[in-house]
């Protein structure tokens, strides 16, 4: 689903005129290192057996990421406005830093929940450890900061939709996700929440 990320952006970013820039070229270096690792790396690190997928969520899936791929891409290498000045906007680099904590904080919490079981051990376990002293979704968490901050140093209407589309999507998720861990375990941890800390 994630590889038009990849397979998209790349080609319609190195078409642009302002692909060698070096303002966009770190942005682009932004959106790629999520994507590398989440569809070269993350999934090659599970232990558990592939999951069955309904063919529609994997055919939507990957419409959605050519087209918000197509669509960064462009915004970034084509039609976007990043002088060398740039990289000293107060945007760029908070947006930066921002984007740095998302991608953290996303990696702790997979590195926790790949650490779950031991070899051969099947069953589900409470995650504990980094974020999920507060929350049950530290990984959406950190993507949705991660896409924020991408948005800032963009300064950018096709990484705002796609932040906002993250959020519209994960969100509900880690609702879910929270929901079945309070009923799976009838110890699970009272004080955490499904997805910002002390608030949701």
């Amino acid at each position: 689903m994630e590889l038009p990320s990849l397979a998209v952006f790349i080609p319609v970013y190195l078409a642009g005129e302002n692909a060698f820039n070096r303002a966009p070229l770190l942005l682009f270096a932004l959106f790629q290192s999520h994507y590398l690792y989440r569809t070269l790396v993350y999934p090659f690190r599970l232990k558990t057996k592939t999951k069955s997928v309904a063919l529609v969520i994997v055919v939507l899936g990957a419409l959605f990421n050519s087209l918000n791929a197509y669509i960064n891409g462009r915004e970034l290498s084509h039609f976007g406005h990043y002088g060398k000045d740039w990289l000293g906007d107060p945007r760029f680099i908070g947006g930066t830093l921002l984007f740095l904590l998302g991608y953290f904080i996303n990696h702790q919490a997979d590195k926790v929940l790949m650490n779950l079981r031991q070899p051969g051990e099947t069953g589900y376990k409470i995650p504990y450890g980094g974020l999920y002293r507060y929350v049950s979704c530290p990984n959406y968490l950190g993507e949705i900061i991660e896409w924020v901050g991408f948005a800032i140093a963009c300064w950018s209407l096709p990484a705002l939709a796609f932040a906002l589309y993250a959020a519209a999507n994960v969100g509900p998720r880690a609702l879910a996700h929270h929901r079945w861990y309070q009923e799976k375990f009838a110890d699970y941890p009272s004080e955490r929440h499904a997805l910002l800390p002390f608030v949701l």
